[in-house]
Formats: structure tokens, sequence, C-alpha cells
């Protein structure tokens, strides 16, 4: 039992190090919670851009924290369209997924993304507003409790895995409702992406097992990307063979991925984003990046590396304009 939890502390550890301060640009202060505003008549200013929200927890607007650390166990979804400048953050709340996208005429490459362990409601508010900066898209980011301060570490990460399952359900939704806009606009669109990183994998994974999806159509996104995925390697295939829906998916893998490593000793079991064994499934993209990084887990947002490494940022960018992105990646000379 002492070895179990003192692995889950070392892989908690681990997340900390990875989501550290050199993955943030320049100039750029993280969101928290002294940084972010409820504020339900706020008009936006000519320099604010702009992420929408989907958020899982429970919700106050009387609080100055107005979402809290846990899931909303009714499965309700809460909308928000949050507002950004500088390091100034305003969110303001919106009855549905349909307001919400109403509010713009049309859309950028629009990108949902779903994080994984380790996010409040402001580190992952933080983590989507890089990803914006980072490669100019539109977004859509589902917010799930992933953190939770009150817990230890190892009881967060038994948590987080179990209530995944849950989130799942809302998650589908989500996208059903999604799909009923794009339906009714579908002028508005250009390319959609949907990403899972890291544990936000496990709300595909537990959608496409319990076959949450069955009401979503063939071509609600043109691209999926399995990101750093800390999920279960063996038996994918079945799960990931019932996702249709996408013209494109893309699994990304680093064997050396310090966050990967650290989960595959706590949950002995080898795990999708850091090593991939057959039965594949066909159609599907594994991309290695194995021989060009090192224990890198959220590569897709680390500053310093992507400057070193264009080709990293490229592959993503690619994906989200549309492109075929280069899916070979051999040892650099």
């Amino acid at each position: 039992m002492k070895s179990f939890s003192l692995l889950l502390f070392l892989f908690s550890v681990g997340i900390a190090l990875s989501q550290g301060t050199n993955s943030i640009p320049s100039g750029y202060s993280g969101c928290d919670w002294s940084k972010m505003v409820l504020d339900k008549s706020y008009i936006p200013e000519k320099e604010d851009t702009c992420i929408f929200v989907a958020s899982t927890r429970h919700y106050n607007d009387t609080l100055k924290q107005f979402v809290d650390y846990d899931y909303d166990t009714t499965g309700s979804l809460k909308y928000f369209a949050v507002y950004f400048q500088g390091s100034r953050w305003t969110a303001v709340p919106y009855p549905n997924l349909e307001t919400l996208l109403d509010l713009k005429p049309d859309f950028k490459n629009f990108v949902v993304l779903t994080e994984g362990l380790g996010k409040t409601f402001t580190s992952g508010i933080d983590r989507a507003t890089r990803l914006k900066r980072m490669y100019d898209i539109d977004e859509l980011f589902f917010d799930w409790p992933t953190q939770r301060p009150y817990m230890k570490s190892g009881k967060n990460f038994r948590t987080t895995y179990r209530v995944s399952r849950e989130v799942a359900k809302p998650y589908a939704r989500c996208l059903e409702e999604l799909q009923r806009y794009k339906d009714a606009h579908p002028s508005k669109f250009k390319i959609t992406t949907l990403m899972f990183h890291s544990m936000g994998n496990l709300v595909l994974m537990y959608d496409l097992k319990n076959d949450l999806f069955k009401n979503i159509k063939p071509g609600l996104a043109d691209n999926v990307i399995l990101n750093a995925a800390c999920v279960p390697q063996r038996k994918h295939a079945r799960w990931l063979s019932k996702l249709g829906f996408s013209k494109q998916i893309f699994v990304t893998i680093n064997k050396r991925d310090r966050n990967l490593n650290g989960a595959r000793l706590v949950l002995f079991r080898h795990i999708l984003g850091e090593k991939v064994k057959k039965p594949l499934v066909p159609g599907v993209h594994y991309v290695s990046f194995s021989k060009v990084l090192a224990r890198e887990h959220n590569y897709y947002l680390i500053r310093p590396l992507l400057a070193k490494k264009p080709y990293l940022k490229a592959f993503y960018a690619d994906i989200f304009a549309g492109h075929m992105p280069v899916l070979d990646y051999p040892k650099e000379k």
C-alpha cells in the first residue's frame, strides 16, 4: 500500500512539473480566481477575445468562485462566454449552447477541447486560452473537475478516473447540441476538431464503450485527436473502432512521456499515448513523436519546445485547418 501511495505521489508530482511556467508565453500571467469575474451584463470591449465554455461543475452565481471543484451529479451543463484581454478574464453565463454560439456570425476553425488531470475551472481556462492564442482558432472548452485541492493526490486521481464515466454523459449531450446547431447553421463552420488531452480521453473512451454517441451523425467532426491519451492501451481498438462520425482520427504517442510512464506504474497497464500494440484500428493515424521528444507530455502547448521544433506546432495547426499533417517523425540528425 505504501509503494502504491508513493507511485501516486510521484505521478502527481510529474503532472505538476509538466504544467510548469516553462509553457507560459512571455508577458502572460496564468488565469486564477483573482483575475476572473462573473458579470452577466458585461459588454465586450473591442480588444477582447473569447472562448466558449461548457462546464459540468456546480454553479452558484452569488459566489466569487462561481463554480466549484466537483462534478454536478445532475449532469447539467453550464455555459459561459469567457472574454479575455491581457490577464483579465470575464465570464458571462448563457442558458444553452445555441445562445452561446449565436454570439458569433461565423467561426474560424473550431476546436472542442477536453483537458486532463490537474485542472480547476481557472487552470482549465488558462490552458484553453493558451490554445486559442497559439493556434488562432475558435474554441469550446469542455470543463470537468480533475483537481480537488481538498483531496490528497492519490484520492484525487482515483476520483477523477471514476467520475470520468459519468462526465461522458453530459459530453455526449453537448455534442448533440453542437450537431443540432451545425445542422441549422452549416455555413457558419469551417473545420471542426474534437481534441482530448491526457485523462480527458477517458471521457471519449466511456462515451464509445457505452454507446453514448448513438445519436451523433457522421460528419459532425472533421478530426478527432487523442492527444497523449492516458487510457489503457489494451483492447483500445474495441471502443475506438466505434468512432464513426469523424473524417480523420489521430492518436499521438511518446514512449518517454513522463506523465504516461507514471500512469503505467500506477495503473499496472500500458497506456495508449505511451505505447501502441496491435490490433490497431484501420484508418486511424497513430503518430509517434517518440524519436523527437524527450519526456514532454503537454507538447502541443509548450512554447519553447514548439519554437525549437516548429513541425510539432505545424502538426496541430494543419489538423485544425483541415489539412493532412506530416505523420512520420524520424529521429533528428
